[in-house]
């Protein structure tokens, strides 16, 4: 029993009659031939019957056929272990990620990543949230980290956490003396709006809004504009807490948020990837690592460390 013979055994299943399947495997019709009786032969079973001009799979042809299938699956699953392998051979993975995450919580991530693979070489690269879904179809592509959004044909998502946003506040705002904000704390005060799109909405930061009223006198899709105007005192926000210890030690003060706004992130990535090794221990250390940030209670600890 050779290789070879098993091929042409399962494309003949697959495609109904020889003819079809010597086409799929680029061969001619009496290879096939050929091939499939060398192949009953060596099984000393009858696995085909002649129908004119079709095949089909006797009982045992086809106890036969189940269990190649899984052969076959297996040896799949070996290629894509040997393709990862000389993948990491190569020592270069690709990441993209949108902006705040690029400069907050992934590089908790690589430090880990790196620290398990130091000869690895990693290319960062951060989107605007309109590209971000035409990227995750690059074949070059590893693995993509944002907001959790739409579904992609031939695209995973592995959802991270759900994550609390927090307050952010001027460094002498009076609102700085308590230790939770509050909804009714913020009716009038000047807050930062965030940017809505067909592809990234804050949908609770806009309920919210329409609740309590605040004067809006800058709006922002990038994390880093509304920390940087929270820092000059001109507003306050409601806003994603990856990157509150960077701008806590500038100043801001961060607040845990009642009641909760709380959005999901996500990882994306290829599916015909999602056996690779790089993909599983990316995700492995990134779900520990979005966990953190899931209450913004814990934020505390972050800051201590």
């Amino acid at each position: 029993m050779r290789m070879r013979q098993l091929e042409a055994f399962r494309a003949t299943i697959l495609n109904g009659t020889i003819s079809s399947a010597a086409k799929s495997l680029k061969t001619t019709q009496p290879t096939i031939s050929r091939l499939l009786a060398d192949l009953e032969y060596s099984l000393q079973l009858n696995l085909l019957h002649r129908r004119k001009g079709r095949v089909v799979p006797t009982p045992e042809g086809m106890a036969f056929y189940r269990k190649l299938d899984e052969v076959f699956d297996a040896f799949s699953k070996l290629k894509n272990a040997a393709e990862d392998i000389s993948r990491n051979k190569q020592q270069d993975i690709r990441i993209i990620s949108l902006g705040a995450l690029s400069v907050s919580i992934i590089p908790e991530i690589l430090e880990e990543f790196t620290a398990n693979h130091p000869k690895v070489s990693i290319t960062l690269n951060t989107t605007d949230v309109k590209s971000y879904f035409n990227m995750i179809m690059d074949e070059d592509l590893d693995i993509a980290f944002g907001n959790q959004m739409g579904e992609q044909p031939g695209v995973e998502q592995a959802i991270l956490a759900k994550v609390d946003y927090i307050c952010a506040l001027s460094p002498n705002h009076p609102l700085a003396e308590k230790d939770v904000i509050f909804e009714e704390d913020l009716i009038g005060e000047r807050l930062i709006a965030l940017d809505s799109d067909e592809v990234l909405a804050f949908h609770q930061h806009t309920d919210l809004y329409k609740r309590i009223k605040p004067e809006t006198p800058f709006s922002t899709q990038h994390s880093a504009n509304a920390y940087s105007l929270v820092c000059k005192g001109l507003c306050s926000g409601i806003l994603e807490p990856f990157s509150a210890p960077v701008w806590a030690a500038k100043g801001v003060k961060i607040r845990p948020f009642k009641p909760s706004i709380s959005y999901k992130y996500s990882a994306y990535y290829k599916e015909n990837r999602k056996d690779s090794w790089v993909i599983r221990e990316l995700l492995e250390i990134a779900s520990k690592k979005f966990k953190r940030y899931e209450k913004a209670e814990q934020l505390t600890e972050i800051f201590d460390q």
